[in-house]
């Protein structure tokens, strides 16, 4: 029994034949890169808690991702509102009359006439920014392509001016008998200050797009109101000009809307593009908070509140059609010895516009830009700059917006409640 259990005891303790076999098997797969199965650690049945978004990482205000800037759209709305009250109040202080004048029924026959000229104002201005911005892609300077169209109006203009008999001429020297001295003064200031208006509006639709530019044009009016209040006093005393702005009273609701079509206008100016907002940015060259072409229109704004002032004291001493004539000359000179002096007028600029293309475009701006400046002229004798301009720019904001997006594929996105705040101002501005 005692050697039955030993040799059960020494069966037992010794290893068994397959016991090499399989400690071979295990070295032969750890020597072609197998590795031994190791035991996984058990998750933590806890997650760990997640690091809070950095408030920089957030999506801005605004369309697709482009940050809000200027006044919001309630601030908008409240001069809407405010507006509205002070033209409701107004009505209601002051009822209209049952029986209307002679003189009431004229005057409103001139204003709706004054209405009729400042739309097609509006039209072709709206025409020429896009000719002009369409004339700039083919590398034509702004000083030649304004100089030389302003020469080319001027000489047809004259022309038309000695056949329909409006320059009349001298009995026995047959010479043309020029305006009087005050004629020339204002009509070569204003055309001075016009040919900086014109390249200066040329060079912002080639820094910025269209639809970036043209709405500041809409501080025009306000522009406009600013300088026939504050200036116009002052140049009456010393110089005589815009002393009829000096007895102007306006009423409470056009001053608020006024304010609508400058904050409407900032609006629009700073809004997003939509999904080639950044592409478009990155491409555009800014001053402060708005584009560089923007600034050039601003600048505009603030020539044009002395431009049409001095208009009418030309228009008064002679005819619409004569200062048209004179007006262009003059311009074309002023433009074209810009451009001679900063070496730009050199036949390699010049042969550009002999091109068909650039020809075809030179003569829509001719026509557009006459079509402008006489309906101007036309709108500016019947009623004030302050509503001429309102027309003209809140109207000329619609069409160079759809303009823009017709033709040069720009994007509308986040500014159709500027537009309609615009609209709101320039329709209460002429109530």
């Amino acid at each position: 029994q005692i050697n039955c259990l030993r040799f059960q005891m020494g069966r037992r303790s010794s290893p068994s034949p397959a016991a090499p076999e399989r400690k071979s098997r295990r070295r032969r797969s750890s020597s072609k890169g197998g590795s031994a199965p190791t035991t996984r650690r058990p998750r933590s049945p806890s997650p760990s808690p997640r690091r809070p978004s950095s408030p920089s990482r957030k999506q801005p205000k605004g369309s697709k991702g482009v940050p809000d800037k200027g006044p919001s759209h309630g601030f908008a709305g409240l001069l809407a509102a405010l507006t509205l009250f002070c033209f409701t109040f107004q009505n209601v202080q002051t009822p209209k009359q049952s029986t209307p004048s002679t003189t009431t029924t004229t005057s409103s026959s001139v204003y709706m006439m004054g209405l009729f000229y400042a739309s097609l104002a509006l039209l072709g201005n709206a025409s020429v920014s896009a000719f002009r911005k369409l004339l700039s892609q083919h590398d034509v300077g702004s000083a030649q392509q304004v100089g030389i169209a302003c020469l080319i109006q001027g000489i047809v203009a004259v022309g038309h001016c000695f056949v329909s008999g409006q320059i009349p001429l001298h009995p026995t020297s047959r010479m043309p008998i020029l305006p009087d001295t005050r004629f020339w003064v204002f009509a070569g200031g204003a055309s001075a200050l016009l040919s900086v208006v014109k390249m200066l509006e040329t060079k912002a639709l080639a820094e910025s797009d269209i639809s970036l530019c043209t709405p500041f044009l809409s501080f025009d009016p306000v522009m406009q109101f600013v300088v026939g209040v504050v200036f116009m006093p002052l140049t009456c005393s010393a110089v005589g000009l815009g002393c009829e702005d000096a007895s102007n009273a306006y009423p409470l609701h056009h001053l608020s809307a006024l304010a609508c079509v400058a904050v409407g206008a900032f609006q629009l100016g700073s809004a997003g593009g939509g999904a080639g907002a950044a592409a478009k940015a990155a491409k555009t060259r800014y001053w402060g908070p708005l584009p560089v072409g923007s600034w050039y229109i601003l600048c505009n704004c603030v020539i044009y509140g002395f431009t049409s002032r001095m208009d009418r004291v030309a228009i008064a001493s002679s005819s619409k059609e004569v200062y048209y004539s004179y007006g262009r000359l003059l311009m074309a000179g002023t433009a074209l010895t810009s451009a001679f002096t900063s070496g730009g007028l050199q036949w390699a600029h010049v042969q550009k516009l002999f091109r068909p293309s650039c020809l075809v475009l030179l003569a829509c701006i001719c026509a557009s830009d006459a079509v402008y400046q006489l309906s101007q002229y036309q709108a500016m004798s019947r009623i004030s700059p302050v509503y001429v301009t309102a027309i003209k720019r809140g109207g000329g904001i619609l069409v160079s917006s759809v303009m823009g997006v017709v033709v040069f594929r720009e994007s509308l996105v986040g500014r159709v409640m500027p537009i309609a705040t615009i609209v709101f101002g320039v329709i209460f501005l002429c109530l």
